[in-house]
Order: C-alpha cells, then structure tokens, then sequence
C-alpha cells in the first residue's frame, strides 16, 4: 500500500475532503544536487484535494493517512497509456492491412476512440481510489485505523 499524510478539510456525509501535499523529493539529502531535487523545484509543489470514504469518522482539521493499493498506478498508467496506444495501433495495421493508408488513419482513430469509451466503461474497477487507513494525532502517532 502506497501510504500519504493527509488533511481533513472538510466532511460531506460519509466522505472527507483531504488535501494531500506532495514532498517532491526524498528528503535524504540537503544538497539539492540531484536530479530529482530540480524537477520538483522547477515544477514546484502541489497541494492535492480529493475525497475519500470517511471510515474513521475524521473531522475537519483531523490529520490521517490515506493509501492506494501498490499496483494501481501501474494499472492508472496503462489505462491512460497503454491501452489508447494499443488499440490505436492494432486499429492502424488492421485498417492498412484491409484497405490502405486511408483506412489505417481511420482505423486508428477508432481505436482511440474505443480506449476512451472503454474507460468510461471500467472507471471505477481499476481499484485507483485511495483509502483512509489511519488517524494521526497532533503528536505524530496514530490513533486510529480502518477494519
């Protein structure tokens, strides 16, 4: 489980809208040398809003940790990469394989088309959405987790 400290701003019914800030780096080194340092300093830090099932019934101002399953991001990337690229090009030699060139271009975008439907369809069993799993006090330790 991929893990995130998180802040409860507000509670609507059973959800909790968190924000989620991102480090940017690792934090191990304080020579802001390396590569990834530069990258998070050139694109700088964003805070992140979502909201997630308040299952440990958190207020607002509450700090908690939230997570997504270890291979949801592979799967997210697929999703929104690899599946439009596949069937893009499966399209593409399928339609110059029949017909041309001409065919191919439409074929293409028909599988382009087809990924976008698809992920309409599936976009919400790719497991992505993140969980609230514990209750941090203002100390640092954590007072509650979810069942």
């Amino acid at each position: 489980m991929l893990e995130q400290n998180a802040v409860v701003l507000k509670v609507e019914g059973g959800r909790a809208w968190v924000e989620a800030r991102e480090s940017g780096t690792c934090g191990s080194c304080g020579s802001g040398g390396c590569s990834t340092r530069r990258l998070a300093d050139l694109f700088g830090q964003h805070e992140r809003t979502f909201p997630v099932e308040n299952v440990l019934h958190a207020r607002s101002g509450d700090k908690v940790i939230i997570g997504i399953p270890e291979g949801a991001l592979w799967r997210s990337a697929f999703r929104l990469y690899g599946l439009p690229l596949m069937l893009m090009l499966m399209g593409a030699l399928f339609g110059q394989y029949v017909a041309g060139d001409m065919a191919a271009a439409a074929m293409a975008m028909g599988g382009l088309m087809a990924s976008s439907l698809l992920q309409r369809v599936w976009r919400d069993t790719f497991g992505w959405k993140p969980v609230m799993l514990q209750s941090v006090d203002r100390s640092g330790l954590v007072v509650g987790y979810s069942s």
